[in-house]
């Protein structure tokens, strides 16, 4: 305790001199911090996006020549027991909607995909998107539908108008349906824009396909619930027990071709995880990780060098004061003790204040609309980006700077400890 009384008195008697090396602690945590946080937010937004696009955690598809199930409801009772209790398991249509549109007094809108959703059990899920108007609390079981707010401000329609779905059935005929406007949300990304929601029996029965049949089953684990690589093992072992399994896939076209191209000689099931669905954005989401990575790397190596560096002309100018502590009695470890003493509290009160700092960029960035960035809306919470924060990683990246600059400050001043008394107090500042 005595030695860093000592630390904090001798920091504060020269703080001019630790002054700038206060303020390369506190910028470069704080900016390595609001790099990772912001990254982590951008992925967690992607991520939503993507677990509403693609129905939760898991996708199980499969089938001899397309993916099908006849009788999705065996197969949902069949899995169910397998994935921890409370998770949704539901069954869901995804149309190719090359060939639909929707109309509204004139004005037509195309659309790349329409959902069937078994909102009776998904309800919860799409809770989560952000609604300018409406909600889909009553979707089961309707004729609602649920429109991006780009595709709702083409067709010039608000809740509770109706617009009419034009369609090409299963059988090849042209089909019309009536469908009413239940909720608009805030999506333009490429998972929302051209994609619209709406009853799976209402889609069925509008395609012409029976009521018991889907083409995915859809998996939604419980809360905070976060599946490890062990337990997709153990889930995959189980349905294997059950259904004749493909290999677990980081891409779901692996699957698809041979499925696709007949090379199946009977059905096969695949459990697809959600990042397997990502393929096209698994680029993207390295190069973010990458380049935070290196910002990290390449501030936490300026911090070590400044302070270490400085530090070392701090100390060459105390060398008197080094040699009338061994004149005293004072070993070697007891000088690298206060040294260490005075890194220590400067390092923990920069990172301190550069993880406020980092939470005021953070802060910050989130006033501004981002949404006329072409593409990027799906890195986006209604427009803006929300960093994720997190005091796990401010605590690692706080001891990483810890560790590396106190290892650099003792490997910078051990020259100037090792000296002897007599050549300590013989040099002249």
């Amino acid at each position: 305790m005595s030695v860093l009384k000592m630390g904090l008195r001798s920091l504060l008697y020269r703080r001019k001199q630790y002054v700038a090396l206060f303020w390369v602690c506190v910028v470069g945590v704080g900016i390595s911090l609001f790099c990772l946080f912001l990254v982590e937010g951008m992925l967690d937004s992607l991520e939503g996006k993507a677990r509403l696009y693609y129905g939760g955690d898991f996708t199980f598809i499969g089938g001899q020549n397309d993916l099908t199930f006849d009788n999705v409801d065996d197969f949902i009772k069949e899995i169910v027991p397998i994935f921890p209790p409370d998770t949704v398991v539901s069954s869901r249509f995804d149309y190719d909607a090359d060939y639909s549109s929707f109309y509204f007094e004139g004005t037509e809108a195309r659309q790349r995909v329409i959902k069937g959703i078994d909102f009776s059990k998904e309800v919860e899920l799409f809770q989560e998107f952000n609604y300018l108007a409406g909600n889909p609390s009553k979707m089961a079981g309707s004729n609602g539908i649920l429109l991006s707010e780009p595709i709702a401000k083409n067709l010039g329609v608000q809740v509770g108008d109706s617009i009419t779905f034009l369609l090409r059935t299963v059988q090849g005929y042209t089909n019309t349906v009536i469908l009413e406007v239940q909720g608009i949300f805030r999506d333009s990304s490429l998972f929302g824009m051209y994609t619209s929601y709406m009853d799976i029996d209402c889609l069925r029965e509008s395609y012409g396909m029976p009521s018991h049949w889907a083409n995915r089953i859809c998996i939604s684990f419980p809360g905070n619930y976060t599946a490890t690589k062990a337990d997709v093992q153990e889930f995959q072992a189980r349905l294997e027990q059950k259904f004749t399994m493909f290999p677990l896939v980081d891409d779901k076209e692996i699957f698809y071709e041979p499925l696709t191209t007949g090379q199946f000689s009977e059905p096969h099931y695949a459990l697809v995880e959600l990042y397997a669905n990502l393929e096209d954005l698994k680029i993207v989401i390295d190069a973010m990780n990458i380049i935070a990575f290196f910002i990290i790397c390449l501030l936490v190596v300026i911090i070590m060098v400044g302070v270490s560096s400085t530090y070392r002309v701090i100390v060459m100018k105390r060398i008197n004061e080094i040699g009338i502590y061994k004149s005293i009695g004072m070993r070697r470890l007891g000088i690298f003790s206060l040294l260490l003493s005075e890194t220590s509290i400067l390092i923990c009160v920069g990172c301190l204040v550069g993880m406020l700092f980092s939470l005021a960029l953070c802060q910050f960035v989130s006033f501004f609309n981002f949404s006329f960035i072409p593409a990027f809306d799906v890195f986006l919470v209604d427009g803006r980006l929300l960093p994720s924060f997190s005091l796990l990683q401010s605590l690692g990246i706080s001891v990483l700077v810890y560790v590396t600059t106190t290892f650099a400050v003792l490997f910078s001043v051990q020259k100037s400890v090792r000296m002897t008394p007599v050549e300590a107090l013989g040099v002249t500042e």
